[in-house]
């Protein structure tokens, strides 16, 4: 550094200095220092700063231009020479805060976050009710008579000829009972031979998809169905959709399914040869049957010429035949049985065997075959 430049400082420091140190209360005087320069680096916040005038020290203090220490904190600095002031200011306002303040203001916005929390659940509950409400009218059955129209025709678009069988469809609606009855139909006079190629799976199945499909266009409504045949003008099953989409269907036994099964026996013309004991060789022609429906099971009743001079060899038979031999009656009763249930649907079936004279002989009961004397 110059001699100049030290003196000058020199000079500086003595007009801020009192007697023997620096003072506040410092007179008009001046006096000479001796100033020391080291290398006085300065840094703020870890920063290394570059003060325009040099550090020093006098009498092992440390002394920094007021003006560098302003501008490296950010703080004004400036000499009011009419007051001999030095004035200090900062360039940003003050924003320190108290612990207190500082927890105040948090609790204020907890607070805050905690109402905002509790007007979005209730919001968001508003919303969901006002949901729920669109979903409930749009479950609403539509059931006006032109609604209806409309649905029996998109029935028929999609389902006439399902199966290459021509369907008809009939729908009311039950205001009292509140459900749509439906009515499907076909007429076997036309299309008997491709209705019976139908798989029992696969007809209920085509059912099931109509139900759905009018629950679809409809709304939520219980369906109560009958699938009828309009030449025989009968019922051949009954079913139900309810408003949670469960399917169930029974199949109806007719009159005219009984008469039928009466005529499928007769087919038959004879018991299977026993080949046992005094039987041996012994046929047993069927000369009538008589089908009924009684409580839901149905009852076939199968009518023999076993005359009364066979009375013993049949009574040795029913007293002595094991397991085995019993095989072939109860094998010819269930074959009757499968058969029915395939080609006219039911669930329970009871047969019986009887002679000419209405004397019961066998009885298939609950998948349990007894024979009984000839008495």
């Amino acid at each position: 550094m110059s001699k100049k430049m030290k003196k000058a400082l020199a000079l500086g420091c003595a007009m801020a200095i009192g007697t023997g140190a620096f003072s506040t209360s410092a007179a008009n005087l001046t006096k000479n220092v001796k100033a020391v320069y080291n290398n006085i680096k300065v840094t703020y916040d870890g920063s290394f700063q570059t003060p325009q005038y040099e550090p020093f020290m006098i009498d092992g203090t440390v002394y920094v231009s007021l003006r560098d220490a302003g501008q490296m904190t950010n703080n004004n600095v400036g000499w009011d020479s009419s007051n001999k002031t030095v004035q200090i200011s900062s360039k940003t306002p003050s924003t320190s805060v108290t612990e207190q303040e500082l927890a105040n203001k948090n609790l204020e916005i907890a607070t805050l976050k905690n109402q905002l929390a509790a007007a979005e659940k209730k919001v968001a509950y508003y919303e969901q009710q006002e949901e729920d409400k669109k979903e409930e009218e749009a479950k609403k059955p539509d059931l006006s008579a032109s609604g209806i129209k409309k649905m029996i025709s998109l029935l028929e678009d999609d389902y006439e000829d399902k199966h290459n069988v021509e369907w008809s469809f009939g729908l009311t609606y039950d205001s009292k009972k509140e459900v749509l009855n439906l009515t499907v139909s076909y007429s076997s006079k036309v299309d008997k031979t491709d209705f019976n190629r139908i798989s029992s799976t696969k007809l209920t199945t085509m059912l099931e998809d109509i139900c759905e499909d009018i629950q679809k266009n409809l709304g939520t409504v219980e369906i109560a169905g009958t699938l009828e045949d309009d030449y025989q003008d009968e019922t051949i099953g009954s079913f139900s959709y309810s408003t949670k989409g469960r399917f169930n269907y029974n199949t109806e036994i007719s009159n005219a399914s009984l008469k039928h099964m009466e005529e499928d026996i007769l087919d038959l013309v004879e018991l299977p040869a026993i080949n046992s004991g005094l039987m041996t060789d012994v046929k047993v022609k069927i000369i009538d049957a008589e089908v009924e429906l009684v409580d839901g099971v149905v009852i076939f009743n199968i009518f023999t010429d076993l005359p009364v001079a066979k009375k013993d060899s049949w009574n040795d038979f029913a007293s002595n035949a094991n397991r085995l031999e019993k095989r072939v009656l109860e094998n010819f009763i269930t074959d009757i049985i499968e058969d029915f249930k395939k080609e006219y649907g039911g669930s329970e079936y009871s047969g019986i065997i009887s002679t000419a004279t209405e004397r019961m002989i066998v009885k298939y009961e609950d998948s349990e075959l007894t024979l009984y004397s000839y008495r």
